[in-house]
């Protein structure tokens, strides 16, 4: 008799917790999840929980600036502006998506850039002036050639880095 009251106990007993609510959580908890995700950088900053892992992109681009900057120490402009030259290229196919074909030349590029509207023209204009005397000019470079071609690298690089950022992976 015992047994039996054991057996209809069990065979009428209710879930602790009604499955409605089960779902309810488990929605919430999907919900709160992808927002974590979707909202990862701006938590990690916001937590000051260190900075956000760079990209190795970034991390290349961020090396090259200091090899220009050793080489322009040492007066040797010709071979940091064809690096600028080369970053440029390596910033332009990596944020912004615009490749140099084999066939087309600095200035054909450096068009190509422009046109996009969102990169100052002077900045890509001092570049490739830098890089084509660099190249393929008689006279070397004058210190004021370079440091106009850096200077507009680095206002390429700040607009590039903005305009078309890398997702995190």
């Amino acid at each position: 008799m015992i047994r039996m009251r054991t057996l209809n106990y069990f065979a009428q007993a209710q879930p602790s917790i009604p499955i409605e609510i089960a779902i309810l959580f488990i929605g919430v908890l999907a919900i709160i999840g992808f927002l974590i995700v979707y909202f990862r950088k701006q938590i990690l900053e916001r937590l000051g929980v260190g900075a956000v892992k760079k990209t190795i992109m970034e991390q290349e681009i961020e090396q090259r600036l200091v090899q220009i900057r050793q080489l322009a120490r040492q007066q040797m402009f010709r071979e940091a502006s064809i690096l600028m030259w080369q970053t440029m290229t390596l910033a332009s196919e990596g944020f912004l998506g615009v490749s140099r074909q084999p066939n087309e030349s600095a200035r054909q590029l450096g068009v190509k850039l422009m046109n996009r509207g969102d990169i100052d023209p002077s900045a890509i204009n001092a570049i490739v002036i830098a890089f084509e005397k660099a190249r393929y000019g008689q006279t070397p470079l004058t210190t004021q050639e370079f440091k106009d071609g850096l200077s507009g690298l680095h206002q390429f690089l700040q607009t590039a880095t903005s305009v078309g950022e890398i997702p995190m992976e």
